[in-house]
């Protein structure tokens, strides 16, 4: 590697000559149809320009207006939101979260007593990011924030950073009604996308909008393959502060040229200097990646408000990066030397945004000889071939053990705290259907992540969803109570708090016709007991000779009504077992650890 000090502009600009033709090739190596680059220092354009396509089958041409959505470089957006209200004074970067949120309570009480803005910003509140809590639902901001208190934090307050999408959503919900806005689009619209005269930025997406018919189309592109496939577009029902602002390479050039320029927009202060700091500068220290540390030989990183902060090359790098189903983004700041740098690509391989933000700084400082395409490249190919043998390995472990029941009793509905419901169905079930999820073979279909997917067994208890399209397989188990009944589902859905337990959904509801026939006196083997079924508001209770009543939740019902399994409310051990037909119930089998009794109805 070479290295220009203090490279001259004529130096600079020959380091970009051919770097067209570099991102034109960098494209056909990762296999992703198109980008959108621009490369600035000060007002001084290195490198602005669409390259390959943004809609493959139309062949239609990426361009400097085409709209990408910027998933998470939309958390600068939001800091900048916090950052204008708190030079307003309506806001404070150490005031806690609760004093102008009272609603605001996560799991950890002392967290969320002291959780104030730097927190929810640097990813510091001890929570892991729990994204399937809104990831494809339907859920509002203030829904979440009454959910965060149901979610485990992995770690303590200030432990450690820990990347978190909810602390975000928090942030924009609070900045919303602390201004006064309807919600945090408005927010966005009215205090930062148009005072910058971004005209072609939004908080949203919005599918049925032809003001904008220049838009980039998502492309996955599989892991073991390369093989690239056009994917369905990714659209939350309302405005994410975490992740859903759409913009273009013009509109986020003026965006990061205000970052380079002590926030100052057409000669007029937008944003204080002080505030700004406080976005650019380290918070939290980020623990090195064995990635980073190897290509780049540093483990200093570390994340501001909205930002990651970095040391390169003797400079600071000030960015963030974005990922979306089809789509992965980076944008980049080097304040002390106005170096601005944006990269929009229609592919999920991330690393090629990585590859052409380092590529692009080190033309702009005059380095050369690092090719960064191809060691990420390179590094790609090395993690990939890992992955797959990992997947290997993890296959030898696979038994011919059957599963333990059929797999109709597998089919309910799994609930957890705060968590989308997870539905399992028998594979011929054409109500679960869904264009967009797996191919449908399989023996059961789960409702997982917003989409339907084959669900296989694999052995014993455990079954694998097959999420072809995000290509990836995720191992699930099912748990059973003592009596061997199905209970919960048990999901590695937040990998830094390991296995999560969701519960099986009763269906608690007995017909009335039911009712009336279950009701009546059972004679206990112990002479002296007697058993009494009676109506108890919409359902029926237990009692037992000189005990009290206790509320019956049905959890098997057989498909002709001759057999009919509860358990007691607030007693996991304890089955009630109704035997009988058409004419009615003539027998009660008490189940309980060790022993069980046999009830014999009276007339």
């Amino acid at each position: 590697m070479q290295k220009l000090h203090n490279a001259s502009p004529e130096q600079i600009n020959r380091c970009f000559t051919h770097f067209g033709e570099y991102i034109d090739q960098a494209l056909r190596d990762w296999n992703i149809p198109g980008a959108a680059v621009a490369v600035l220092q000060g007002d001084k354009v290195l490198h602005s320009q669409g390259h390959g396509l943004r809609d493959v089958e139309n062949n239609l041409p990426v361009t400097s207006d085409t709209r990408f959505p910027i998933a998470s470089m939309t958390k600068a957006f939001t800091a900048m939101g916090a950052a204008l209200l708190v030079d307003d004074g309506l806001l404070d970067w150490d005031q806690p979260i609760r004093d102008v949120l009272p609603e605001f309570r996560l799991h950890d009480e002392y967290a969320s007593q002291h959780a104030n803005l730097r927190d929810l910003l640097c990813h510091r509140t001890g929570l892991p990011r729990h994204d399937f809590t809104w990831y494809r639902q339907s859920v509002t901001d203030g829904e979440l924030v009454k959910n965060l208190r149901h979610l485990q934090p992995s770690t303590s307050f200030r432990g450690m950073w820990q990347y978190n999408n909810l602390m975000y959503e928090t942030t924009g919900y609070l900045c919303a009604k602390i201004a006064g806005e309807e919600n945090w689009e408005s927010l966005m619209q009215n205090r930062i996308l148009a005072p910058l005269g971004l005209n072609h930025t939004s908080a949203n997406f919005d599918p049925s909008c032809t003001k904008y018919n220049d838009v980039a189309l998502p492309y996955m592109i599989k892991r073991d393959s390369q093989e690239r496939v056009k994917t369905p577009r990714y659209i939350h029902p309302t405005g994410m502060a975490a992740g859903s602002i759409q913009s273009t390479l013009n509109d986020l050039i003026i965006w990061h040229q205000l970052h380079n320029q002590q926030g100052i927009h057409q000669g007029k202060a937008f944003v204080s200097p002080h505030n700004l700091k406080q976005m650019h500068k380290p918070h939290m220290l980020i623990p090195a990646t064995a990635t980073k540390e190897q290509m780049f030989g540093n483990n200093l990183f570390s994340y501001g408000l909205g930002w990651f902060v970095e040391p390169y090359q003797g400079v600071t790098l000030v960015q963030h990066g974005g990922n979306l189903d089809g789509f992965s983004v980076i944008g980049g700041v080097v304040p002390e030397l106005d170096i601005s740098i944006i990269v929009l690509t229609n592919g999920n391989g991330k690393s090629l945004r990585d590859a052409l933000l380092y590529e692009a700084l080190d033309r702009a400082l005059g380095v050369q000889g690092n090719d960064w395409s191809q060691q990420f490249l390179q590094r790609n190919a090395e993690v990939v071939k890992a992955d797959t043998q990992g997947a290997r390995n993890s296959s030898a472990d696979k038994t011919d053990a059957p599963a333990s029941h059929a797999l109709a009793d597998y089919v309910g509905t799994y609930n957890a705290p705060a968590y989308q419901a997870i539905e399992i169905a028998l594979a011929d079930d054409k109500a679960t259907d869904n264009p967009q999820g797996g191919s449908g073979e399989g023996d059961l279909r789960i409702l997982y992540s917003g989409e339907w997917w084959p669900l296989n067994h694999y052995h014993h208890n455990v079954f694998e969803a097959d999420m072809a399209r995000h290509d990836e397989a995720i191992k699930l188990s099912f748990e059973l109570d003592t009596h061997g009944h199905i209970t919960a589902l048990n999901l590695p859905i937040e990998p830094d708090i390991g296995q999560m337990s969701f519960a099986r959904q009763l269906d608690t509801q007995v017909p009335g016709s039911l009712q009336t026939r279950l009701q009546g006196r059972y004679q206990h083997p112990v002479g002296t007991l007697m058993v009494n079924i009676t109506p108890d508001g919409d359902g029926l209770s237990y009692q037992l000779t000189g005990q009290n009543k206790m509320p019956l939740q049905l959890i098997k019902r057989e498909a002709d009504d001759t057999k009919l399994t509860f358990k007691l409310e607030g007693d996991a051990e304890s089955l009630l077992v109704f035997k009988g037909g058409a004419e009615g119930f003539t027998q009660l089998q008490i189940k309980q650890p060790g022993k069980g009794y046999v009830c014999s109805r009276l007339a």
